[in-house]
């Protein structure tokens, strides 16, 4: 399995500013057994002739829509291809659930004279 990584400046135009950088979600996704190579810096929004470079058969992405800095589909292109193929999401597991718990964590924990 090939797993692009979207640059930082792509994901801060179309989502803000990331929680781990390209090279440290490149290195995390290094780790998982079914991957063959990580190409780190891929554009946010997929084109075919990206696929095509990287030998690529289809495009695997969550079922959760992925919007560009134009609020554009970002895998339109492949979708009309036909070399899209979604899978379902685990419910609950996002960055920005990720990053809203944390702070809603901190802001139980501030101490009471503190202005919430």
């Amino acid at each position: 399995m090939v797993v692009g990584v979207c640059s930082d400046s792509d994901v801060l135009k179309a989502k803000g500013p990331t929680v781990y950088t390209e090279m440290e979600r490149a290195d995390m996704i290094r780790e998982c057994k079914w991957v063959h190579e990580v190409i780190v810096g891929v554009p946010y929004t997929v084109t075919v002739s990206s696929l095509d470079k990287y030998n690529c058969k289809f495009y695997a992405h969550g079922d959760d829509i992925a919007v560009n800095e134009f609020g554009e589909d970002a895998s339109k292109e492949i979708k009309e291809s036909g070399w899209y193929r979604e899978f379902k999401r685990t419910w609950g597991v996002s960055t920005t659930n990720i990053v809203g718990k944390l702070l809603l964590n901190i802001w139980h924990n501030m101490e009471p004279d503190m202005p919430k």
